[in-house]
């Protein structure tokens, strides 16, 4: 099938950008490796597309102060190869193809909300927030309030997502993500995110867990980030914390994987993404 009908805007500033959305059945377009799809089956019909491609304030890497700053038309390859923490770096290089982390952008994974997508786990993971621009200005949102349903977010129709900031690593900290990978689509069947900061003892004193592909919306598993602080991340002590890690989730079953699969491989991923968070907190 082919697209309907749709206008086409290339505005060279974040400004321009907010402007242009402003249009009544206005869309922003990315990487389009989500949008493009869904425009070509007729599932979106926008009446304009407003390209991001120009827009240099979207673009780049920077730390700034204890954080670093992603801008959000920055690509999965960009991000694979630049960004912090281990964690978000796999995610990124394990996000669709060649093509799509090549065009795709992390901005653009981020708002479309997919609840199989790679990149959420590993944001919520490391605690990141979004920073978003519209006409009355910027606001700031953690992650985590960020997903509100499959393919929902909380950002308005009028805001421009500008950027993903992410803590800066610090001493004693690691990070990993583990996926069990659905063939035909590359997508997480499970995708789990850990995130360790260990003191001197080897004592966990942070933890972050981000789960992709088991719930209908990405989420953060705080019940077992709070059984893992205070710990030695003994192996008993994992597996205690893991057997939280889908508490209060309604686990997906689809024809890929039942619900009491999934909920078991997320156990799994999730002991390996913490063994490997905690291998390199220790290095």
């Amino acid at each position: 099938m082919t697209p309907e009908e749709f206008g086409y805007v290339r505005p060279s500033s974040l400004a321009e950008a907010v402007a242009a959305l402003a249009q009544p059945g206005a869309k922003l377009l990315a990487g389009g490796q989500s949008l493009l799809p869904l425009m070509r089956l007729r599932f979106a019909a926008p009446k304009t597309l407003v390209d991001l491609q120009d827009v240099a304030e979207l673009r780049g890497i920077e730390a700034r102060g204890e954080e670093v700053r992603i801008g959000a038309f920055t690509s999965h390859v960009d991000v694979a190869a630049g960004a912090p923490w281990q964690a978000l770096r796999e995610a990124a290089e394990q996000t669709g193809d060649r093509q799509v982390r090549r065009l795709g952008t992390i901005g653009g994974a981020v708002s479309h909300a997919d609840p199989a997508g790679d990149l959420p786990a590993a944001l919520l993971a490391l605690g990141a927030r979004v920073e978003l621009v519209g006409p009355e200005g910027r606001r700031s949102l953690a992650i985590d309030e960020f997903f509100v349903g499959p393919l929902m977010t909380a950002a308005q129709e009028n805001e421009v997502l500008e950027a993903v900031f992410v803590p800066a690593e610090g001493k004693g900290s690691g990070s990993a993500y583990r996926k069990l990978r659905q063939e035909a689509s590359g997508f997480a069947l499970v995708g789990v995110a850990a995130r360790l900061r260990l003191d001197g003892a080897g004592r966990c004193v942070a933890a972050g867990i981000g789960v992709t592909g088991v719930g209908f919306t990405p989420y953060r598993a705080r019940a077992t980030e709070e059984l893992l602080v205070g710990t030695a991340v003994s192996d008993v002590e994992v597996e205690k914390a893991l057997g939280a890690i889908v508490q209060d989730i309604d686990v997906a079953s689809d024809a890929y994987a039942s619900a009491e699969y999934r909920a078991e491989m997320c156990q799994l991923f999730g002991r390996q993404a913490i063994a490997a968070a905690k291998a390199q907190a220790r290095s």
